[in-house]
């Protein structure tokens, strides 16, 4: 039930306007006949689809208490482009069904509708659609790079704007019924203000931790370990949590970027391992000891200490392995009965390999590396072979999201419960 808290409540805040909308009048006068049925589906499409994109701008502000209402940063995430789609879907059939209503009247009363600029609630309608559209088509179906990306979803903000002109000076259902139209200002009323807090005051109000670069370190051609060391405050974190970090001054941009967190949790300073993915990640061998980094977090659910089962499984896909090297190095229970398995394609891509076989003799872990360049790719299959008593451990995975579903369901068809089965897939950026 907990873990389903953040759905109901979306559930919950969606089906109120619906609800007021159809008490005004009654239902059967609403779907009378074909005018009366395209208007109705009409209004709630646009009423729904306005309250979704209220719902995903406060999901997009990355405020610590969504994570206790969804069980986690990445399942907000999850749930913010899922109902992304649905709002935009909402909104575009809004005007179809209205459209279909007014030729049902006649063409020149269609025409008039689709002739925007005779009406400035309309215009607004229309401006909001037209840019929704584009933005949708531009995230959807182009390859943009990160900070062109970051700069649209800016512009989203704009869409609703016009949108919630459109919804409020537009004779409707709306503007008949002050509960509704209240309930939608003050939700949307909500959302702008997280937008603009997330998009241009967070970096300074966000209570972001400063830290320093220390060194860098460089653990294969494609992957490097930032050591930060603390600043005006100290980050606590539990092992598995990733933060977003900003690099305030030298040759990076200063956008924010989540990653996990690879040090212990009683280290004095902040590590954190990178795979080189992109422009931003290339540049960080470049980085000169001594620039300030912002921290933002810690996020995550993703963590050992989470699960009351203290016989675990932890499969690590590549660079998937961060959090786990957290987890080891936090470890100081001997409680704690854990096989480890590494998945890499290559031994030189098994970055701190020797330090994990260090950490497998003093902490008591099974180590497992598996090189699927000789081996093959990793199967539930495989593991269920090497560690006997799967079924009653439970199963902590990280790496590429292929990687991490595909387990999943080998897991599940060697009937591993669903429940036991953890993993936090954080790739919204």
């Amino acid at each position: 039930m907990r873990k389903k808290l953040g759905v109901i409540t979306i559930i919950i805040l969606s089906i109120i306007p619906l609800v007021s909308w159809s008490l005004m009048e009654p239902l059967k006068y609403r779907f009378f006949n074909l005018v009366g049925t395209m208007t109705s589906l009409g209004q709630m499409a646009g009423i729904l689809g306005l309250t979704l994109f209220s719902i995903n701008l406060i999901l997009s502000a990355r405020i610590k208490v969504l994570e206790k209402f969804f069980q986690g940063l990445s399942n907000v995430y999850s749930y913010h482009k899922v109902i992304g789609q649905v709002s935009f879907g909402l909104l575009l059939l809004h005007p179809l069904f209205l459209l279909v209503s007014y030729l049902s009247v006649s063409f020149k009363v269609a025409l008039k509708f689709l002739t925007p600029f005779n009406d400035i609630s309309v215009t607004y309608g229309s401006i909001s659609l037209s840019l929704m559209i584009v933005l949708m088509a531009l995230t959807l179906y182009v390859k943009l790079k990160y900070h062109i990306w970051k700069m649209s979803h800016k512009f989203m903000v704009l869409v609703f704007v016009f949108a919630l002109l459109h919804s409020f000076f537009i004779s409707s259902d709306i503007s008949r019924d002050l509960f509704l139209r209240i309930y939608l200002l003050s939700l949307g009323f909500l959302g702008l203000v997280l937008s603009f807090y997330q998009a241009f005051l967070s970096k300074w109000l966000n209570n972001n931790k400063i830290y320093t670069l220390k060194k860098v370190n460089t653990l294969t051609p494609q992957v490097v370990e930032l050591e930060l060391e603390t600043g005006n405050k100290k980050i606590k974190f539990v092992p598995g949590q990733f933060v977003f970090i900003r690099f305030l001054f030298g040759i990076i941009s200063q956008e924010t970027h989540p990653f996990s967190i690879s040090s212990g949790s009683n280290s004095d300073g902040l590590q954190i391992v990178i795979k080189s993915l992109g422009d931003f990640t290339e540049k960080l061998k470049s980085l000169e000891p001594g620039i300030k980094v912002a921290i933002e977090g810690p996020y995550g659910k993703f963590s050992h200490l989470n699960i009351e089962n203290k016989n675990q499984v932890w499969i690590a896909g590549g660079v998937g392995i961060t959090p786990f090297l957290s987890m080891a190095r936090s470890l100081n229970n001997s409680e704690y009965n854990i096989d480890l398995y590494y998945s890499v394609n290559n031994l030189e891509e098994a970055v701190l390999i020797d330090e994990l076989k260090e950490i497998e003799i003093s902490k008591k872990i099974r180590l497992i590396p598996w090189i699927s360049s000789d081996k093959g790719y990793l199967t539930a299959k495989a593991i269920s072979e090497m560690t006997s008593d799967l079924n009653s451990r439970d199963i902590l995975l990280c790496g590429p999201s292929p990687f991490m579903l595909g387990i999943q369901k080998q897991l599940l068809d060697l009937k591993i419960s669903k429940k036991n089965i953890h993993f936090e897939n954080f790739k919204f950026i």
